[in-house]
This record gives structure tokens, sequence and C-alpha cells, in this order.
């Protein structure tokens, strides 16, 4: 089975093909288009602004894609009349896709278009899911809808195909910290959630704060990397919102505050000084990878987990980590699974791996983006 799968639930175009054969997957090829310079003069995403640079960007990607997989080639093929309409509201795409059927096909079969539904920002979406309409339509394939959370926990396909259940996911990223309760591929509990910023938006937004750019989690992390905390030179502690609550959830609000009083209480010349800026961001690292391994081990003592998986962005965080390898040591007889730098953040391989367990198939016109999708509950998997 070959999936061409697509993701565009915020800012970053992503295209992959995906095979599965005889329960084993691999990906032939992907590829992922950034917009971090785009974004980064404003600290954070902006939808509109996102939406056009996925328009432009996703056809390089699928055909940067195809062709390395070898599925692409010169000659063009009847664009499906249906196809128009469908990128009404994609003006920019609608003219990128006109010049893409004029020039090349696709020259292997496809068994299927997966792509993200949500959650995510709906602007964003809504270019992914209305061009796997169209390629649906040009490949005479069903769509496969998948749930972005799902995917970042289902990426583990790529090394194993069956876990011990049941198991507890830890999804952290700039718009979603949640813990998942996973007792099959069907059915997933939201056991803990952010009732405020996510852990990655804290990163953003303190960043933004000590002057360090975007994304904030490599920059707060890279400042963090500086400070010698056998040298401190300023009385910094900031809090740890909800960490000894009963429950799972979070709250990151109140840390993003904590750093900018600080700040403004500081003079000039201390607040702009490197020590002080590499010890703050010491300090903010440290408190959000200490709430979210703490949330972490309770939940996986109190729910009796077997297993756990990591997904989302701010994974690939050193210090995080390393606090996840110590925490290791706690758990020996519980598998533990971390996404690579290229599975943390947001791409199509995971969209994936995720469709490729899901027996879902739908028609062009059945498929909507869902901003607001939610992960709990039953999901049509094949188990």
């Amino acid at each position: 089975m070959i999936i061409l799968s697509i993701e565009t639930s915020c800012d970053d175009t992503g295209i992959s093909l995906v095979e599965k054969r005889k329960g084993v997957l691999k990906a032939l090829a992907s590829t992922v288009s950034s917009q971090d310079e785009i974004h980064k003069k404003w600290g954070g995403v902006y939808p509109s602004d996102a939406k056009r640079e996925h328009q432009k960007n996703i056809i390089p990607s699928l055909r940067k894609t195809l062709q390395s997989a070898g599925f692409l080639s010169k000659g063009s093929v009847p664009m499906p009349k249906q196809i128009p309409e469908i990128l009404s509201r994609e003006t920019i795409l609608l003219r990128e896709v006109k010049k893409f059927f004029a020039k090349y096909h696709v020259s292997k079969k496809i068994d299927a278009v997966a792509v993200t539904i949500g959650p995510g920002l709906e602007p964003c979406l809504w270019v992914g899911v209305n061009f796997a309409r169209a390629l649906s339509l040009y490949l005479n394939t069903p769509i496969i809808p998948v749930n972005h959370i799902k995917a970042h926990i289902l990426f583990f396909l790529f090394e194993k195909k069956k876990i011990d259940l049941p198991a507890i996911a830890l999804i952290a990223s700039g718009g979603h910290t949640e813990l998942v309760l996973m007792k099959s591929f069907s059915s997933y509990k939201l056991i803990g959630k952010t009732r405020d910023d996510a852990a990655g938006e804290c990163f953003d937004k303190t960043a933004r704060v000590l002057g360090l750019g975007y994304p904030g989690g490599p920059a707060i992390s890279s400042r963090a990397g500086r400070f010698n905390p056998q040298k401190s030179k300023f009385e910094i502690k900031l809090p740890r919102p909800m960490k000894h609550a009963k429950n799972y959830d979070f709250s990151f609000s109140g840390l993003k505050t904590a750093v900018l009083y600080d700040f403004l209480s500081r003079n000039k010349k201390t607040k702009n000084s490197a020590e002080y800026i590499s010890q703050m961001a010491y300090e903010v690292e440290e408190a959000v990878t200490d709430i979210l391994v703490f949330k972490l081990k309770k939940a996986t003592e109190e729910k009796g987990a077997k297993t756990l998986i990591l997904g989302g962005g701010v994974t690939a965080n050193k210090t995080l980590q390393e606090k996840i390898r110590r925490m290791k040591k706690d758990f020996p007889e519980i598998d533990f699974f971390v996404p690579s730098a290229g599975h943390a953040t947001d791409n199509a391989e995971i969209i994936g791996a995720a469709a490729s367990v899901d027996k879902t198939r739908k028609k062009h016109h059945e498929v909507r983006a869902n901003a607001n999708l939610k992960i709990y509950g039953s999901i049509n998997t094949d188990d």
C-alpha cells in the first residue's frame, strides 16, 4: 500500500510517500518546507500568511517528493474538471496546480491520499484538505482523514508494529500540551491538557520577552546552554504551575507572566546583559521540562502504563530528552518512544503512519477541515 500524505496544520508544509508492505512501514520520500523565516519578524504564526505560503510551497514539495521516489514523469494528463471548483478559494494553489498538471503526471500507482484535517489553524488546514480532494480526483484514490495529535503518537510505527498497552503519550508542541491514554489503536482518552498556553507557546512568548527571536524553543535552549549554574549571578526561581495539582493538567501562562514581571523589574543594564538572559532562559527551560516530566511520571504510575510515547516539536528539546533518559531508570520495564528530530516537528511522514492503520476511506466531497478536532473516543482503525 502506497500513501501520499499531506500536512498543513500550522506553518510547515509537508508531503510524503509512505509504503506499508507486510505490516512494515517505510517512508519512500518526504519533503518539509518551513516558514520560520516568514514568521520570525512577528514572533509567531499569522494564519493568513501561513495559508499563503502553504499555497506557494505545496506543489514544489509534491514535485520534489514524487521525483525523489521515482513517481513523477514528464507529460501532461488532463486535469479533472472539478478541480478548479475545489480550489476556488486557493487561487495561488490553483495556478500552481494547473502548471503542474500541464507538465507532469504521476507515473506509479498511489493507493490513498492522507491529509491532516485537524486540529490546527483552520485556514492552513483547508489548503491541505482541498489539495487532497483535488489529488483524490486526479489519482482516482480515496482520502484518509488524519487527526494531527494521533499522528504525533503513531510515529513509532516506523520503528515497531506493536507495543504493550496501555500507553501514555505526552504531546508537547507550540499548539498542544496533552497527556493521552492509549488503550488500543482505536481508543484514546485525553487525561490531561493545558488550561492556557502550550509548552511551545510558552517558549515562544518568553523568548519574545527576552529578545531571542522565533521559534522560541530552539532560541531558549541555545541561550540556556550558555549558562553555568555554578556561576549564577542573579536570584531567579520561576514557579512550576500546577506541578503538584492532583490532576494531569498543565498551565504555562503564569510561568510566562513571571518571566515578564522579573524582566520588567530589572534595570536596563541587567536585563540586557548576556548573563541575565542566559540564566533566565535556563530557568524557563528547567521549569517547563520539570512540569512535563513530573506529570508524565505521575500518569505513568497511576495509569499502569507499559509504554511511554513522546510527540511534538518540544520533545526535540535536549534538556527534556535528558530528563526522560533519567526517568527511564525508574521504569526499566517500560518501553519509551522518543521521536527523532524529523518526526518530532510537523511532517507528513507521521500523517502517513497514522493513515496506515486507519480503515476510514472517504470520497473527495466528504472531507472537511476541523480546527478543533479531538482525539479522544473511538477511531476506525486496523488493530
